[in-house]
């Protein structure tokens, strides 16, 4: 498997990047319920236990993997990891300077080694992982989603771990370009012992998820911004600025 290689200077580089390539492709990227994971802060380690903290969320878009880059290195200044599928990290190395490492899905043995390789990496620590249980880019809008077990596996191997669910969506609203539109949940300190089996466990994951999507939803279709805020802001559309041209507001 590909391991990862954490690498300050292309953490910068490759953050300074996707951030940019959001502002050329967003109007704004919007997020809400930053403060569940904002104590995971590199720098605010006095005070809290070494539990890591799993954050699995809906991959509805390309733009997923992009964003957690932007707000994990860029805003919030956590030490965060995430699989990526083995064929395409051999394509795209560089992943691995922001802790991005390999897992194979069709093949169990090596989907097994990735979570053991995940649980040494992250276990008794306050280090941060990023899954996309649902195993493929799916459309946000289908329902049921599925999920896989691997959370499930990879917190039964650890003891014990914060989960935290994310939901993203994009949309067209009133400008040019789109939104991205991504909250943060509740976090939950998750054990093997809280539930019957791996199964059961993954049905919680999958549940919490999609209330989580279903209430990004309603935000974005009401236009309900109450607890968001701009992360990251794109170029005004053309309409806006003609507008400014013409002194209209």
């Amino acid at each position: 498997m590909i391991k990862a290689q954490h690498s300050p200077f292309w953490r910068t580089v490759l953050t300074w990047y996707f951030s940019r390539s959001l502002r050329k492709t967003f109007f704004r990227c919007l997020i809400k319920g930053e403060h569940h994971i904002s104590a995971w802060h590199k720098d605010k380690k006095e005070h809290l236990p070494n539990i890591p903290l799993i954050v699995y969320c809906s991959h509805g878009g390309w733009w997923d993997a992009a964003l957690a880059i932007a707000i994990t290195n860029g805003r919030l200044q956590l030490e965060s990891y995430g699989m990526m599928e083995e064929k395409q990290l051999k394509k795209y190395r560089f992943f691995t300077k922001v802790g991005m490492f390999s897992v194979h899905r069709s093949n169990a043995r090596s989907a097994i080694q990735s979570l053991k390789y995940a649980s040494e990496l992250i276990k008794d620590s306050r280090k941060v992982l990023w899954m996309f249980p649902q195993g493929e880019l799916i459309h946000q809008e289908i329902r049921p989603i599925q999920t896989y077990t691997g959370m499930a596996n990879l917190v039964e191997m650890m003891g014990k771990a914060w989960c935290v669910p994310v939901a993203i969506r994009y949309d067209f609203l009133h400008e040019q370009k789109p939104e991205a539109w991504l909250s943060i949940g509740e976090p939950e300190l998750m054990t093997a012992e809280a539930f019957g089996d791996k199964f059961s466990m993954t049905e919680h994951f999958r549940i919490r998820l999609t209330e989580l999507m279903d209430e990004v939803r309603v935000d974005v279709m009401e236009y309900r911004k109450n607890g968001y805020e701009v992360f990251l802001h794109g170029a005004t559309s053309v309409e806006k600025r003609w507008d400014a041209v013409r002194g209209i507001e």
